[in-house]
């Protein structure tokens, strides 16, 4: 599993006809009845692209990202799915390919393998919904802060007003008997630095190329699901033990004959036994593979693994610690590149 906005920071240009479009803001619904929260957040103007390679390069570094803002979890809950959903302002249904990437962090816990704020949930313009069963949950306690962050893809000829996101998110109450088994998402990069926007893509040359990254677990415990993000010609993403070489688990992508990575599989570890065992502080990778045949570099690609991980002892997840420097990098980049967004996407108008 893997939303929030400020004001423009930048001065008000010259007024032109979709300068009218009202602040893009975030409302939140609780329906208990339900057991759902729908965040909505809008609305955006959305710049038309094209196939601009440059154009889509400098999106990439850093100033295509936008937030809500922060919202408070309302009830002791255990979170079973989302459904998400990029609408217009009449509510229809546009492609959600128009999100490159997005993410929920939870502010008052810290991720699995960084020190940093949870990403409760998220995704890429490849992934899909996600709904677990019922005998397990992500625990969410109230009072808890959410934040989204989101960085749109606009690679039509034509621009795009009054765009909203949509996230519903589906919860069982925190006093459910018998109680699911409490898993946490989580996920690692292959080239991750906090704070520092476009750092973690990365170029590979011309034909086949592997890039390598270690990573902990804090606490030990079980992978029962992995999926991953990669950019056009990613081929696969596994998981190794670091002293041994086993693969541990793979997920790969599903492209298109023109190398566009339309969807990464998902793979369910945990479906038919405990899925594979990690042990806290015991060094593991993250292997991303590219097979590029363009003959020519490939420039800002990511790799990018993400799943659910059940603790074997909850109370053993550290706490999380807001005066770590990772923690407080990683959150400014998140605010600073959001802001930059928000200054720029008015400059792109026409």
């Amino acid at each position: 599993m893997y939303i929030l906005l400020l004001p423009l920071l930048a001065a008000p240009l010259t007024a032109r006809p979709f300068d009218s479009l009202p602040p893009a803001r975030t409302r939140m619904a609780y329906e208990p009845a339900g057991r759902t929260v729908t965040i909505t957040v809008g609305p955006f103007r959305l710049p038309a692209m094209g196939h601009d390679h440059d154009m889509m390069m400098m999106m990439m570094d850093g100033w295509a990202e936008d937030r809500s803002d922060p919202v408070t979890w309302p009830a002791d809950t255990w979170l079973q799915g989302f459904q998400l959903r990029v609408v217009d302002g009449a509510g229809r249904e546009l492609s959600r390919r128009l999100l490159h990437h997005w993410a929920v962090i939870d502010l008052d816990r810290r991720e699995l393998v960084y020190p940093v704020a949870h990403r409760v949930m998220g995704g890429g313009a490849e992934s899909g919904d996600v709904r677990l069963p019922p005998t397990v949950g992500v625990p969410l306690p109230a009072g808890h802060r959410l934040q989204a962050f989101f960085m749109w893809h606009n690679d039509s000829d034509q621009d795009l007003e009054a765009v909203y996101l949509k996230l519903t998110i589906i919860w069982l109450p925190g006093n459910l008997q018998p109680r699911p088994v409490p898993v946490l998402p989580f996920w690692a990069d292959v080239d991750f630095h906090p704070g520092q926007g476009g750092a973690n893509r990365y170029d590979v040359p011309p034909g086949g190329s592997t890039r390598v990254a270690e990573f902990t677990v804090p606490v030990s415990g079980h992978l029962l699901v992995l999926s991953g993000h990669l950019h056009d010609y990613g081929a696969s993403i596994r998981v190794e033990d670091a002293l041994t070489g086993e693969i541990l688990a793979r997920v790969t992508a599903r492209r298109d004959s023109d190398g566009a990575v339309r969807e990464v599989s998902r793979e369910l570890l945990g479906l038919w036994g405990p899925g594979p065992h990690f042990e806290a502080n015991r060094r593991y990778l993250i292997v991303v593979v590219y097979d590029n045949p363009t003959g020519a570099p490939l420039t800002g690609v990511m790799g990018v693994i993400g799943g659910l991980f059940q603790p074997d002892d909850l109370k053993a997840w550290p706490a999380v610690d807001a005066t770590n420097p990772d923690y407080q990098r990683d959150f400014a980049g998140f605010l600073r590149a959001s802001t930059v967004a928000m200054a720029n996407r008015t400059r792109m108008l026409p």
